[in-house]
C-alpha cells in the first residue's frame, strides 16, 4: 500500500477523492451547495454550441494548456507566438531540442504565476494591447522571459535557469507586470517568492531538472526535464503520464508554501481537509478527509504535454489520468448555470468579507466552501466531458484524444468566463470569488 503522502500526491487520488464528495452531494449530504445534476445538460449543450461557433468540430479543438495563450490575433493576424519564437532560435542554429526546453523554461514560470489575478490589473502589451487575467500573466511572462529576466547566461536570454531565479526581485517582476496602486496584481509579491522557489527546487532536484553530461557547466533549468524523460523513456519509445507528473509534483513541490497541508513535517502543496468528508471518514483515517487538487501541477502538466508531444517528440501514455481543473471559470459555470447552488448562509457569510463585492461572495482558499466547490468540480467535469462527447461523437464519428483537454479549451473554461462576463458585465467576476494569494487557482 502507498503511503498516505505518495497516495495524496497521485493523479488517481484527485479524481477519487472528487468523487467522494460527488456522491455525498448525490445523496444530499453536501455542507455548502446544493447539487442539481438535471442542469447538467444544459451545460454540455452550452459548451457544445462554443465549440461549434469557435471550431467547428470537438477534434478540431488543441488541447487545453498554455501555448493557447500564445496563439493570438495581433493587427488581424492569427499568430503562433511560440511557433515564432522556435522559428527565431533555429534561424540562429539553435537545435530542436534545445528550442523544445526553452520552450518548457517558458510554460513553467509562466504557469507558475498563472493563479487569479483579480479584475483591476491589466498588462499593456506592445503588439496585443490591452491584457487582462490569466493572458495578461501569460504576456507578461513572456515578455520578461524574452527580455532575459529568468536566464543568468547573457548569451542566452530566452531560458529560465536556476542562478537566475533564486536572485529574482520582487521590484523586477512587479517592473515586469506593470504593477502599481492604479494597476494592482493579486499577491504580486508572493508569485516573485514563488519563482525564486522554483530556482532553489530546480538546484535541489537534480533527477529532474540537472544540465545533462555534455552541458555539465550549466545551471539546473526546467527545460531539462526533456533529458529526465529521454532516460525514462520505454523500449516502445513511449513515457508515461506518470514521469511528467512525478517531475512536477515531487521536482518543484519546494515549490509550495510550507503553510499548507501538512502530514508528517511534508508540505503536499495543494491538498486541503474537506469537513464534508470529515463527518463520512470520522471513525477512520483522517487523511480519509484530505482531497488533493494540485490544481497548478496539472495545469502545468496539461501545458507541458503539449510541448512534451510536439516539439520533444515523445508519445505520452495514460494522460486519461488527468483531470479538470478546479480554478473558478470551470467551477464559475456550474454555479451560474444552476448545477451547483450555494446554500444561503454561506453566501451571506461570503458577502460580509471585507473585501468582497456587492453581490459577489468571498471566501479564503481554505475555506470549507471553496474546498467543496473545487471537488465538485472535477467530479462534475467529467460528467459535462461524457456529455458533450455524446452530443459531439454520434453516427460513429472517432472520439478524439484527449477529449477532457479539449472540452476544457472548447469548452468549459470559455463557458465559464463568458457566463460571467453576462450575467456580470462590469467585473465579469466569477459567481464565487476567492481570496487569491498568487499561489493558487
Amino acid at each position: 500500500m502507498p503511503s498516505s503522502i505518495e497516495y495524496l500526491k497521485s493523479l488517481p487520488a484527485v479524481r477519487q477523492r472528487a468523487s467522494s464528495v460527488y456522491a455525498l452531494g448525490q445523496s444530499g449530504k453536501l455542507q455548502h451547495f446544493t447539487l442539481d445534476e438535471s442542469k447538467l445538460g444544459t451545460v454540455a449543450d452550452y459548451v457544445v454550441s462554443l465549440i461549434a461557433r469557435d471550431h467547428g468540430t470537438l477534434s478540431a479543438v488543441p488541447p487545453h494548456g498554455r501555448w493557447r495563450s500564445y496563439n493570438v490575433s495581433i493587427a488581424g493576424a492569427s499568430r503562433d507566438l511560440v511557433s515564432e519564437m522556435a522559428q527565431e532560435w533555429r534561424a540562429q542554429g539553435v537545435d530542436a531540442w534545445e528550442c523544445a526546453r526553452r520552450t518548457v523554461d517558458l510554460f513553467v514560470v509562466s504557469v507558475l504565476i498563472d493563479a487569479g489575478a483579480g479584475s483591476r490589473w491589466a498588462y499593456e502589451d506592445r503588439e496585443a494591447g490591452r491584457l487582462t487575467r490569466t493572458e495578461g500573466l501569460g504576456f507578461a511572462a513572456l515578455r520578461m522571459f524574452q527580455a532575459g529576466a529568468f536566464s543568468s547566461s547573457p548569451g542566452a536570454p530566452c531560458q529560465a535557469d536556476s542562478h537566475a531565479l533564486v536572485r529574482l526581485a520582487d521590484e523586477t517582476l512587479l517592473d515586469g507586470f506593470q504593477v502599481s496602486r492604479e494597476n494592482p496584481l493579486l499577491g504580486a509579491e508572493n508569485r516573485a517568492e514563488l519563482l525564486r522557489r522554483l530556482g532553489y527546487a530546480l538546484e535541489q532536484q537534480g533527477e529532474f531538472f540537472a544540465p545533462p553530461v555534455e552541458l555539465k557547466d550549466a545551471r539546473p533549468r526546467p527545460g531539462f526535464l526533456l533529458d529526465y524523460l529521454a532516460r525514462r523513456r520505454a523500449a516502445s519509445g513511449r513515457v508515461e503520464i506518470g514521469d511528467l507528473w512525478r517531475a512536477i509534483v515531487v521536482g518543484l513541490a519546494p515549490v509550495w508554501p510550507a503553510s499548507r497541508t501538512q502530514l508528517d513535517g511534508q508540505s503536499l502543496g495543494d491538498v486541503w481537509p474537506c469537513t464534508t468528508l470529515v463527518a463520512a471518514v470520522a471513525a477512520g483515517d483522517t487523511t480519509d478527509a484530505l482531497v488533493p487538487f494540485h490544481k497548478l501541477s496539472q495545469w502545468l502538466c496539461w501545458s507541458l504535454l503539449e510541448v512534451v508531444v510536439r516539439l520533444g517528440g515523445f508519445e505520452v501514455e495514460g494522460t486519461e489520468q488527468l483531470t479538470g481543473l478546479p480554478e473558478y471559470r470551470n467551477g464559475g459555470l456550474l454555479v451560474d448555470m444552476g448545477v451547483l447552488t450555494l446554500h444561503k448562509e454561506d453566501r451571506e457569510r461570503g458577502l460580509q468579507h471585507p473585501e468582497a463585492s456587492e453581490d459577489v461572495p468571498l471566501f479564503d482558499g481554505s475555506d470549507p466552501v471553496i474546498v467543496e466547490w473545487r471537488a465538485l468540480t472535477v467530479a462534475l467535469l467529467d460528467r459535462v466531458a461524457e456529455g458533450v462527447k455524446e452530443r459531439c461523437c454520434k453516427d460513429g464519428e472517432d472520439v478524439p484524444d484527449m477529449l477532457l483537454a479539449r472540452v476544457l479549451e472548447g469548452g468549459t473554461w470559455k463557458a465559464g468566463r463568458e457566463i460571467a462576463a453576462r450575467l456580470r458585465p462590469e467585473s465579469k467576476d466569477p459567481p464565487i470569488n476567492i481570496v487569491s494569494d498568487g499561489t493558487l487557482f
